[in-house]
């Protein structure tokens, strides 16, 4: 009997010091006395909290902030970190975050998968605390009634691995990517292989579990038709926390059909991209192509040449597509020898680079998907690019030192069915393709080494180059690649317009405004492009 009381008190103890360091931490925080003191007291169980916060004297508190630290540029000692990471498990403990965060005069970074382009989920300038859902990420699938809900934390790849567990013939319209958090994800839009057949993630959802700055749950029905529309592609980080997503499936069938194809300056790609740009955007909806540009040396000389990977994913069988692409794009000369059939969710492998025979569960293995380390920017196209301008472009291209990439994505089809207005995500109708330019640093130790400082000069000369070619007034960027060289001042509307019309166009920018003021009046949840008050 004494032992087991003797081994409850060690137990006990250890626990109270266990809490005591973690809470030790934030002590050194200006005025962590009282956000501790607010955490225990509005704490129903303080160990269970305990738990799921670290601080910088925790041995976890570095692999957990790095773990889904997406793109590893900002894997540095110089990178502001949180002062607090939480990563809860219910609702309860973010709404004891946020009450005590907002009291105390801590700022808000909100972590779901990790991707977005300048770290903005999990760096700051200021104090601040960041809430991780690594821990909230279940996914449950309804095959009856074409729907899922989605936990914030969970990512493509979760998802579409549970959906695959349940049918074949249900997917959602989201991205390549399988480690991106579905919360922001469809918070700023969320493009795919599926949008010219089914529209963006975002205007693919049904309903939302969302936290308002009071830390009140919302739904649809409660939060109301403006808030509802703005979270759906308007950068839901600006205006609360998404708990979970309702999602609507749509139908695939059993086997798609993919191929990867690659063309040269020499076998005509210039010719060929100049008559993609025509054919991509309005060929059947069925069929997704996309395609990366780079250069490599022809054979073991030192004379460069462009080369074009053409990726395509067709919904349907491979006796189909063969007569679409011979009467619609004979130019690419897509053969059945190069086409796989396959399922969606293996599509969702291979097309992140894995063989199609590859065990589907891979998708849902975050330390087995590689990880960027690039800067990025991204542009929309309405007219096809001149054969004149595609030789500037490329010539360009060939003065960088490799680390150069371009990926582009067509439109049309049911996007182009969407009003520019229907949710915030404004690129529809007449825009033909997304235009995403990267360069990377991965032999690089950072991004501000002399040769990723003039990758980084060459990624904005060639910004440059492309303006005659891209959308005008405003030129248009995707919300989800943010890009801070596109400004950060939000002190009044002339200098948020820089970036925001960007992103959203004018009138959509100022709707998000109008409902940023209403939801979120002292601006609370904010970092450097979020949505203003004025």
């Amino acid at each position: 009997m004494m032992k087991s009381q003797l081994s409850s008190s060690v137990f006990l103890l250890v626990l109270t010091l266990s809490f005591s360091v973690s809470m030790a931490s934030l002590s050194s925080l200006n005025g962590s006395k009282d956000f501790i003191s607010c955490i225990q007291s509005n704490s129903t169980n303080i160990t269970s909290i305990s738990q799921h916060i670290f601080t910088s004297i925790n041995a976890s508190f570095l692999p957990i902030w790095q773990v889904a630290v997406q793109n590893i540029r900002f894997l540095k000692p110089s990178t502001p970190k949180p002062s607090v990471i939480v990563t809860p498990v219910e609702a309860t403990q973010i709404q004891t975050t946020l009450f005590c965060a907002n009291k105390y005069g801590y700022e808000i970074r909100i972590r779901s998968g990790g991707h977005d382009f300048e770290g903005l989920s999990y760096t700051s300038d200021v104090p601040f605390v960041m809430i991780d859902f690594t821990n909230m990420r279940s996914v449950h699938v309804d095959v009856s009634k074409r729907t899922t809900w989605v936990q914030a934390g969970a990512t493509l790849g979760d998802l579409y691995y549970s959906i695959s567990q349940k049918t074949n013939t249900l997917y959602f319209p989201a991205g390549v990517c399988p480690t991106v958090g579905v919360g922001g994800y469809i918070g700023g839009g969320g493009y795919g292989n599926l949008m010219r057949k089914y529209g963006t993630g975002a205007d693919n959802v049904v309903d939302v579990r969302f936290m308002d700055v009071n830390g009140k749950i919302l739904n649809k029905k409660s939060m109301g038709k403006d808030l509802f529309w703005a979270i759906r592609g308007g950068g839901a980080s600006s205006f609360g926390i998404v708990l979970s997503w309702k999602l609507k499936l749509v139908p695939v069938p059993e086997k798609v059909t993919v191929f990867f194809l690659n063309k040269t300056l020499e076998e005509g790609a210039t010719k060929i991209f100049y008559q993609y740009q025509n054919v991509a955007p309005t060929i059947d909806r069925d069929l997704h192509i996309r395609t990366q540009v780079f250069w490599e040396y022809i054979g073991n000389t030192t004379k460069k040449t462009i080369r074009i990977l053409f990726e395509g994913i067709y919904q349907g069988t491979i006796d189909t597509l063969l007569p679409l692409l011979d009467n619609t794009f004979p130019e690419l000369g897509v053969t059945r020898e190069i086409c796989e059939e396959m399922t969606s969710v293996q599509s969702t492998a291979v097309f992140w680079g894995f063989p199609s025979s590859t065990p589907t569960e891979i998708i849902t293995n975050r330390s087995a998907i590689s990880k960027l380390n690039n800067k990025s920017k991204s542009n929309y196209v309405r007219t096809p690019i001149p054969v004149s301008g595609l030789k500037k472009i490329w010539r360009r291209f060939l003065e960088s030192d490799g680390s150069g990439l371009f990926v582009i994505n067509p439109l049309g089809g049911k996007m182009a069915e969407y009003s520019e207005t229907a949710i915030p995500y404004p690129h529809r109708a007449g825009v033909l393709y997304q235009f995403l330019t990267t360069v990377n640093f991965v032999d690089q130790p950072s991004d501000t080494t002399p040769i990723s400082l003039r990758r980084i000069a060459w990624l904005r000369r060639m910004e440059k180059l492309l303006t005659p070619y891209v959308t005008k007034n405003p030129r248009q960027a995707y919300a989800n690649y943010v890009d801070l060289d596109l400004g950060v001042g939000s002190d009044n509307y002339e200098e948020a317009s820089v970036w925001g019309e960007r992103y959203w166009k004018r009138n959509n920018f100022k709707k998000l405004i109008r409902i940023k003021a209403k939801v979120d009046p002292e601006n609370f949840f904010k970092h450097p492009q979020s949505i203003p008050v004025f």
